[in-house]
């Protein structure tokens, strides 16, 4: 047998471990609440010890930060390969791209999970769920930036547009309509969408000439910085 072959094996048992555990998280922070799940109920509903558990997260913080990182950066990959819209209205490009990201995190984690995480964020600034979890927020512009930067984008004022500075912008206007989407227990992503459109159409509007607007391009491929 090859001298890498059992360690090998071991990082494979260890990473589905893993993920077992992380699954089984998420159904119980879903139907117990994240307050009300122990790392107790983890491990049984894995068939591991508690100090299993702690071994591979820490503590149930250090899990669900490991829910959010890294769900957040293998849509963020998923994303970065997918075909990109052209020749259709910038509006429809952006507003697609915005939903497919609330359609993402909704995939990560239910919208119980998410209410958690963000309250608490707010609630405890200080402790190590809440600066981690501020960084998806980085992860999201990232993303939003990556999409954008390869279309040709000209301003009604004729000047180059920052790519960063704008994604930015995007995210702050996709981000209350998220919290809505997440809160509301009535509204479907029909719904978010529409919010989406009244919030990030005017903005668009103000940005970009007539033609970019109508229908945008991706640059050529020598011209991508």
């Amino acid at each position: 047998m090859p001298k890498d072959a059992e360690p090998g094996l071991r990082d494979r048992k260890k990473a589905r471990r893993r993920e077992e555990i992380m699954a089984a998280a998420i159904e119980l922070f879903e139907t117990k609440g994240v307050d009300a799940t122990t790392i107790s109920d983890i491990a049984e509903a894995c068939d591991v010890s508690a100090p299993t558990v702690f071994n591979y997260f820490g503590s149930k913080d250090g899990i669900l930060v490991a829910i959010v990182e890294e769900g957040t950066q293998a849509k963020r990959d998923q994303g970065s390969r997918r075909p990109r819209l052209e020749g259709v209205p910038l509006s429809e490009i952006i507003l697609d791209f915005l939903t497919e990201i609330s359609q993402e995190t909704l995939a990560i984690a239910t919208r119980r999970i998410w209410r958690y995480a963000e309250a608490s964020a707010i609630r405890r600034p200080q402790t190590e769920l809440s600066t981690r979890f501020r960084s998806t927020t980085l992860l999201l512009i990232g993303a939003i930036e990556d999409r954008l930067r390869p279309y040709e984008l000209v301003t009604r004022a004729g000047t180059s547009l920052d790519i960063g500075h704008f994604a930015t912008l995007l995210h702050d206007l996709w981000m209350p309509c998220y919290l809505t989407l997440i809160t509301d227990p009535e509204m479907t992503l029909a719904d978010h969408e529409k919010m989406l459109a009244e919030r990030v159409t005017p903005l668009l509007n103000l940005v970009f000439d007539e033609t970019t607007l109508a229908a945008a391009y991706l640059r050529k491929q020598g011209e991508l910085g």
